[in-house]
């Protein structure tokens, strides 16, 4: 705001036309901004709102919920569980999010290939990334309703599967497990598990390996509980949960405190401290810490965290799937640090359209408005529908 007071003092005196061409320019980039500030503040990855519904006058509220009875609404976790009639389809390259959301709505019999989802999540087979929120609000769009959250665990897995809900959980892998550090995000959709083995049962769409039917139709997976939680961790046990109405309040039920976002992150920055009190030079740890610390608007100790995390090191794509860094150097006007790392990253990534508009929102902050709208016609040569990135020029426009 300072810089706005700043920008009207000096429309106050004359200025050559060229002069005020320039001023305005760069106030339009302060109001490009401060649009998308506003845009953050509804729509960002901290998963604002975590529940989403497609009416809601349509949910039912958590408070009645809790008020019409004192048991659970749903079955007990089962001993084994191996859900069916999912129709499992093989990824093309970067498309693991459209291509496991599609087989989740099969699931529910509705038949929507992972291409027509792309065209929507990902219409340039350039952009190297989806993330969560867009699976989710894709899935309402489609009439379900979703619940986006972090910090997830194998007891909540548990339930969700006993009641015939499969999750969508975004995970980390690797053409070969042992090479985390030149690994990726992947999403896969959770259908079963069995204690007595110790394994889940997953849908996976690129990996090959430890078949449930090797020899016959697609039926799975298996992954060790283990590897598998070393691996979810990685990107701080995220997951999403597409689920039809009347399945509300099920999962509201399972979810319990963690549907209050503070709840949900508090619990997240613990389970982080756990983990570095076992483990003080965990570098996953350190990056989960740093993200539920911004996500608490404790933005200067997240910076610290995330820098910690890059000392000890982080895998070549960490940046290229999880943006809180970015978002945290841009709360605490560490405008030429965020524009360095988001550069470094688009240097062997450069179809991630969030990374340019976290670049544009700095470049934009240091004045800098030619290079900031080159950045959001980047990141809109990639995804065309970019709504940030829309109502960013909308707000250069308007200005």
């Amino acid at each position: 705001m300072q810089k706005v007071k700043q920008f009207i003092t000096l429309y106050a005196h004359p200025w050559s036309k060229a002069a005020v061409k320039r001023r305005m320019l760069c106030l339009a980039a302060v109001c490009a901004t401060w649009c998308i500030v506003g845009w953050l503040s509804l729509q960002n990855n901290r998963f604002e709102g975590l529940l989403w519904q497609p009416s809601q006058a349509a949910a039912l509220p958590i408070t009645t919920a809790q008020q019409t009875t004192t048991t659970p609404a749903y079955q007990p976790a089962q001993p084994a569980v191996a859900l069916t009639g999912i129709s499992h389809e093989w990824q093309t390259l970067n498309n693991c999010g459209p291509t496991v959301l599609a087989m989740n709505f099969s699931y529910y019999g509705v038949n929507l290939d992972s291409q027509t989802i792309a065209q929507v999540l990902r219409p340039n087979p350039d952009d190297e990334n989806v993330r969560s929120d867009e699976l989710a609000r894709y899935a309402i769009e489609q009439g379900f309703q979703a619940a986006l959250q972090v910090n997830g665990n194998a007891d909540q897995l548990r339930l969700f599967l006993s009641n015939g809900i499969p999750v969508i959980i975004e995970t980390w892998e690797s053409d070969s497990p042992a090479g985390i550090m030149g690994g990726f995000a992947h999403f896969r959709l959770v259908t079963g598990y069995d204690d007595a083995s110790q394994h889940w049962i997953v849908y996976d769409s690129y990996i090959q390996r430890a078949l449930v039917n090797p020899l016959g139709a697609y039926q799975g997976m298996y992954v060790d509980y283990t590897e598998a939680d070393q691996l979810w961790r990685i990107m701080n046990r995220k997951y999403v949960v597409v689920y039809k109405p009347e399945q509300a309040s099920i999962v509201q039920r399972i979810l319990g405190n963690n549907l209050n976002n503070t709840t949900m992150w508090q619990q997240s920055l613990a389970q982080a401290q756990t983990e570095l009190n076992q483990q003080p030079s965990d570098a996953f740890a350190w990056f989960n810490y740093g993200s539920s610390l911004y996500a608490l608007n404790r933005s200067n100790e997240a910076v610290a965290a995330f820098q910690k995390a890059a000392m000890l090191g982080l895998p070549e794509r960490m940046y290229w799937y999880q943006y809180e860094p970015f978002e945290a150097d841009y709360a605490t006007g560490r405008f030429t640090d965020l524009i360095q790392l988001a550069d470094a990253n688009l240097a062997s990534a450069p179809g991630i359209e969030e990374l340019y508009y976290w670049k544009a929102l700095a470049l934009a902050a240091l004045d800098d408005p030619v290079q900031a709208h080159q950045a959001l016609q980047q990141a809109l040569n990639i995804k065309p529908n970019y709504q940030q990135a829309l109502v960013a020029l909308q707000g250069e426009t308007s200005g």
